[in-house]
């Protein structure tokens, strides 16, 4: 157990209940516990008061995340800047909370790790930062927040601290802004070009990537984790299911489950039928996959027709 301060003990005070005679009350005992015994009071409450003004300090910059729009938010929104600031280690969260109805996107790249063995660290990193640009700016696009990259995989969502209140039209236009925002990158991604070259030098421009994409809506729990470099975490149910969808995805396709699908509802009609599949620690989930290259002609929310995405001539390339 810890001792309770001798100084304080005697003090009446403190506490009505003592005062009148009748037991003192727990959170009496609570503020007057001394629960290092290598710090005096005077030490103890100097660094109750430094961690309670640095916890000020790290709200302020959630507030500011939460409020700020466009790309800076982004930013600020991913990793929070602690210069100037010490942290104190310690076991909580540095924010936290619960949010519903979010459309998580999950993206990786088709055979990378195959790719990565053939080409040099630099050219690695190079195609990377090619792709997860044109991502960066799909983001602005269709007012999607990037959560994070994960060596080839791309994470982001749409419905995440924004204001939606519950409202089903809110919610059904963060889906299909989620789905818009997985077609193009889909087309993007057969953009970006694969650096390969062949014993002379030459390059072969037709070699492009393909990513699998998934999509789920629900709820997360969401925070800032970590001391030395804090940072904006997304966890729960909801996450693992996109992070599945993607999984068992095909190239250059989206996997959605029901939820997002009937969420979307007669937005996108060229998904194909229904399917079952098997998860590992989920049973048989209900999913729908869309191919956004070859329905491009008939697409309604984002999609390879456009101009600006993918040419005519580049659709029908293919580099194995």
């Amino acid at each position: 157990h810890p001792h309770r301060g001798t100084n304080r003990d005697d003090d009446d005070d403190d506490d009505p209940a003592a005062a009148d005679g009748l037991p003192r009350s727990n959170s009496w005992y609570v503020a007057n516990t001394d629960w290092t015994e290598a710090e005096s009071d005077a030490d103890l409450r100097l660094r109750q008061r430094q961690l309670r003004g640095r916890k000020r300090e790290i709200e302020s910059r959630i507030r500011l995340m939460r409020n700020m729009e466009g790309r800076s938010a982004e930013n600020v929104g991913v990793i929070v800047s602690t210069e100037g600031m010490e942290l104190a280690p310690t076991s909580r969260a540095l924010y936290a909370e619960n949010v519903r109805n979010v459309c998580i996107i999950f993206t990786d790249i088709v055979g990378f790790s195959k790719i990565s063995l053939e080409l040099s660290p630099i050219k690695v990193m190079n195609m990377l930062q090619d792709l997860f640009n044109r991502f960066d700016n799909l983001c602005d696009v269709h007012g999607v927040m990037k959560l994070e990259t994960i060596g080839d995989a791309y994470l982001c969502a749409t419905n995440l601290l924004e204001d939606d209140d519950g409202d089903e039209d809110v919610v059904r236009d963060a889906a299909i802004r989620a789905l818009g925002m997985a077609k193009d990158m889909i087309c993007e991604a057969r953009n970006a070009i694969i650096p390969y070259h062949d014993k002379s030098g030459r390059s072969f421009d037709d070699c492009t990537l393909q990513i699998r994409v998934g999509i789920h809506v629900g709820d997360i729990t969401c925070g800032v984790l970590g001391q030395r470099v804090p940072k904006f975490t997304t966890c729960g149910t909801a996450v693992n299911m996109a992070a599945r969808m993607e999984q068992t995805s095909k190239p250059s396709m989206i996997r959605a489950t029901q939820d997002f699908h009937d969420l979307v509802g007669d937005a996108e009609r060229n998904w194909s039928e229904k399917q079952s599949i098997s998860l590992k620690n989920m049973g048989t989930v209900e999913t729908y996959l869309l191919d956004p290259i070859n329905s491009s002609k008939n697409y309604v929310i984002g999609g390879c027709g456009r101009s600006r995405s993918v040419s005519d001539s580049f659709l029908s390339i293919q580099c194995d």
